[in-house]
């Protein structure tokens, strides 16, 4: 069989210009350390790095989630807490003004520091997060939970609804305490026997009404109210803690997801650098056999074979 030159001249352009190509693209790929400079050049790894980095955006706001839900919940933690001890204090008051010890002008000076617990309770319900809203409104966050009318009684002006934030795997945690489960709705009996209920405010405001007056039966009921308002607000603060010890697990898991994701991803899309020079210097060495023999090629002429 018979090779013309033109075949040969065609054959070795064709073998020089794939290895120059390969050699472009390998040159590109160790310039960007990607696998794909162009998503046309692997779209295996192209598809497997777009699925992968939507997987770890995805997880990235599960994370934020989980970060913005455990700065909440330090919040109302902060806040309860700072309610459960100025209830602690008010039960010692209420023990001093009981023991029969006081005059009634430092009884008369408990009702102040009493009166000024109560203040601070409210405004500690009426608390907002980072974002300016409010903690203890239920969904109407915009909406201040907590007022006082002109005759002294404190009402609730948000709603009952606490939001569950899902966490993971359909899990669900309560992302939100509403002012009605801060609150409390305990039952107060009356003299003649009826009863009615009664929130936090109202405990603590009829305890200073108790204090002022000085009277020994409102007081011993005060102090009543006040234990079940202690262990109220105490199982809130458990409440909290156990929300807090979830998200910080799953904060955890969270971080070793994105460890595995990250890796993933690095697989999918990043060059092996070390393999990609090894492979750059044979097609080189590939590229310059294939020009020496198309400069003999080119010199070949019919009379060196005369």
């Amino acid at each position: 069989m018979k090779i013309s030159t033109n075949q040969y001249f065609t054959s070795l352009n064709k073998q020089m210009s794939t290895q120059q190509s390969k050699i472009a693209e390998l040159q590109a790929q160790l310039a960007t350390g990607k696998k794909a400079v162009m998503p046309s050049n692997d779209l295996d790894a192209t598809t497997a790095t777009l699925r992968l980095q939507s997987v770890i955006g995805k997880q990235n706001d599960y994370v934020a989630n989980l970060q913005s839900l455990e700065d909440r919940l330090v919040i109302e933690e902060s806040s309860i807490t700072a309610m459960q001890d100025m209830v602690y204090r008010l039960q010692e008051l209420a023990i001093a003004a009981q023991s029969g010890t006081y005059s009634a002008e430092d009884v008369s000076y408990m009702a102040t520091e009493a009166k000024g617990y109560l203040q601070d309770m409210k405004a500690l319900a009426n608390s907002v997060d980072t974002n300016g809203r409010y903690l203890f409104a239920g969904t109407a966050s915009t909406t201040q939970p907590f007022v006082t009318d002109d005759s002294g009684k404190t009402n609730y002006q948000g709603n009952q609804s606490e939001i569950a934030l899902e966490v993971d795997g359909g899990y669900s945690l309560k992302l939100n305490t509403s002012g009605f489960s801060l609150a409390g709705n305990f039952d107060r009996t009356e003299e003649d026997g009826t009863t009615s209920k009664i929130g936090m405010f109202d405990v603590v405001s009829d305890y200073v009404t108790a204090l002022e007056a000085n009277d020994a039966d409102d007081l011993d009921r005060a102090m009543t109210e006040l234990n079940t308002l202690s262990s109220h607000l105490g199982t809130q603060v458990v409440d909290l803690g156990v929300r807090q010890n979830l998200v910080a697990e799953r904060k955890e898991i969270a971080a070793d997801k994105q460890i595995i994701y990250e890796n993933l991803l690095s697989e999918a899309q990043d060059l092996d650098f070390s393999k990609a020079i090894t492979q750059l210097s044979s097609d080189m060495l590939a590229l310059e056999a294939a020009q020496s023999t198309f400069a003999k090629v080119t010199q070949l002429t019919l009379f060196n074979f005369i």
